[in-house]
């Protein structure tokens, strides 16, 4: 008997030992072997072990979307198993004979591997497609467009049931430039006798090189509404606490979109290219008519159409010697529509013309390539008359000198008030207080004229200074208070280009020997090479005033740092005047 029980014993305790080890490791299952493009397969992947680290192998057939884990606990005859389940959603991208490999699980350190699996994809089927209460699509406006030609990319969901939580899958649109053509759009149609809910999804393509381009499938995954449960056959139940509707969960595919861009064809014109693809005009206009000499006045450049007009860059102008210009930040009206970009584009130059006279501003061309012609297309604005008049506001100089015996100098002295008269200082002892006899005539006419001489000794030395003073001499003592008070506004902004511009002009009229009105780059370098000065002091001086004329017509501003800098060059330049 006893003998019995323990070969019983030694039954029992090899049964439970094999069950475990069979439970333990990790298997794979899919939800079907056989499908069709455009369907989805479900892949569980199932551990006998808490915490398992799935390692998903590469599967370049497949697009592999995980779909979370969960996990089970079971206890029959009082033994307690648990299993661990991810769950991942597979998309075939091509027909044919294919193997999930297998599948590493992790345990820690310990690696369990599943049993490969063989999927057979089918060629989608046109009947069954049409029939079906859902299908995706994806298709592109043009196949074959030019290198920066716009093209809409278009996602469609179809289906005749009722869905929740629809969520798409847009490809990487690689070389391609990509934007989303607003919100999408529902609505209803009626195909073979059946009415569809049809939602679409617009994409902007603009491709940026030439060859053949694919667009790999866009994925849907949404939750169908197959049907509805109850909880109980007792309909008081059941309208108490309604009814429930039945999930399946899909994942749609499209097909790929396969596209050949052409590159533009090759250009031979006198105008440089703008690199604008699509239809576009240009126009020019100018603020006023007449102007005086060295004020500025606004040449507008209007671009409009549709196209990559965000991509336009200023096009060129060619202005007539004796004129400067300076351009502005553009102004972008555009818009993205239905078909792509669309809108205007409006480039403002402040123009300044030096020298009196009739100006005449030459067409400006603008060449763009147009792919509904398959050719190059230009435009040429017309050309513009400027009245540029004569400006007599010379700059006035105001130079120190003696007009006459009585010309007194210095600075008006303020009127002494006195405040407090009511309080007087106090006096501690007896002593501190002395009669004093009264001034006599001679002491009061000697303390009088002791200032009122030494005052007119002043003014006589002043006198014999000033009155043999050049005219460059005198500029150069302006020219020294110029740039001391343009030190003084470096942080001020359009003052201190307003006080740099003084001090530039009077240390030009210094080393000139007279007043110079309305220079230019070309008088600082002829006027710098006329007293000996270096080729690089005179383009220090000529960088001086292009700053200058930028940050009062074109808008530009600088760093407080190159502000200083500006100055110190203008300090050195007086030192060599001085010198």
């Amino acid at each position: 008997m006893k003998r019995m029980l323990s070969i019983l014993g030694m039954v029992l305790l090899c049964g439970l030992s094999a069950s475990a080890v069979c439970a333990e490791g990790a298997r794979a299952v899919v939800d079907t072997t056989r499908l069709r493009l455009g369907e989805s397969l479900t892949l569980r992947v199932m551990a006998d072990f808490d915490d398992p680290r799935v390692e998903m192998p590469e599967m370049a057939n497949f697009r592999v979307s995980p779909r979370g884990t969960s996990s089970r606990m079971q206890i029959i005859n009082g033994r307690t198993t648990r299993e661990v389940e991810s769950l991942y959603l597979l998309v075939p991208l091509q027909a044919g004979e294919f193997v999930i490999p297998a599948i590493a699980v992790m345990d820690g350190r310990k690696a369990y591997h599943t049993q490969p699996v063989s999927i057979r994809v089918d060629e989608r089927s046109a009947s069954s497609s049409v029939d079906q209460p859902w299908r995706v699509t994806a298709d592109i406006s043009n196949p074959s467009p030019y290198v920066g030609e716009q093209v809409v990319w278009t996602f469609r969901f179809q289906t005749a049931a009722r869905f929740q939580n629809a969520r798409l899958g847009k490809p990487a649109f690689d070389g391609f430039s990509a934007e989303e053509l607003g919100e999408g759009r529902a609505f209803e149609q009626v195909i073979n006798g059946r009415r569809y809910a049809i939602h679409e999804v617009n994409e902007l393509l603009i491709p940026q090189k030439p060859g053949p381009l694919a667009i790999a499938p866009a994925s849907l995954s949404v939750a169908i509404v197959t049907g509805r449960s109850r909880r109980s056959s007792d309909p008081v139940f059941d309208d108490f606490f309604g009814s429930r509707n039945v999930m399946e969960q899909k994942q749609l595919t499209t097909e790929g979109v396969a596209m050949e861009v052409k590159p533009l064809p090759v250009y031979s014109g006198d105008a440089p290219f703008s690199g604008l693809v699509g239809t576009f005009s240009l126009t020019a206009s100018i603020e006023k008519e007449s102007v005086k000499a060295g004020d500025p006045v606004t040449l507008t450049l209007t671009l409009e159409g549709r196209g990559n007009i965000r991509d336009a860059a200023a096009p060129q102008i060619s202005l007539p010697e004796g004129m400067k210009h300076y351009g502005d930040t553009p102004v972008e009206e555009i818009a993205l529509g239905p078909e792509g970009w669309q809108g205007k584009k409006t480039f403002k130059t402040a123009i300044v013309p030096l020298k009196a006279g009739t100006v005449e501003i030459p067409p400006v061309t603008l060449v763009w390539f147009d792919p509904s012609t398959k050719t190059y297309r230009s435009q040429r604005s017309a050309p513009l008359r400027v009245e540029v008049l004569e400006n007599k506001a010379a700059e006035q100089v105001e130079v120190f000198q003696s007009s006459g015996p009585g010309t007194t100098f210095g600075l008006a002295k303020k009127e002494v008030r006195l405040k407090g008269q009511d309080i007087l200082p106090l006096k501690m002892d007896a002593d501190a207080v002395r009669h004093e006899a009264p001034m006599g005539m001679s002491r009061f006419l000697a303390w009088l004229g002791g200032p009122l001489g030494l005052f007119l000794v002043i003014a006589f030395a002043l006198k014999r200074l000033t009155r043999d003073l050049s005219v460059g001499q005198k500029l150069a003592r302006k020219a020294i208070l110029q740039v001391k008070e343009a030190e003084k506004a470096v942080g001020e902004g359009e003052l201190f280009y307003a006080k740099l511009h003084s001090a530039l002009a009077a240390v030009m009229g210094a080393l000139a020997g007279r007043p110079v009105e309305g220079m230019t780059g070309e008088d600082i370098r002829r006027i710098v090479a006329g007293v000996g000065g270096t080729a690089e002091a005179a383009e220090r001086c000529v960088a001086i005033l292009d700053s200058v004329e930028a940050a009062r017509y074109g808008g530009g501003a600088e760093s407080e740092g190159r502000r200083k800098e500006k100055v110190q060059t203008l300090i050195q330049m007086m030192k060599e005047v001085k010198a």
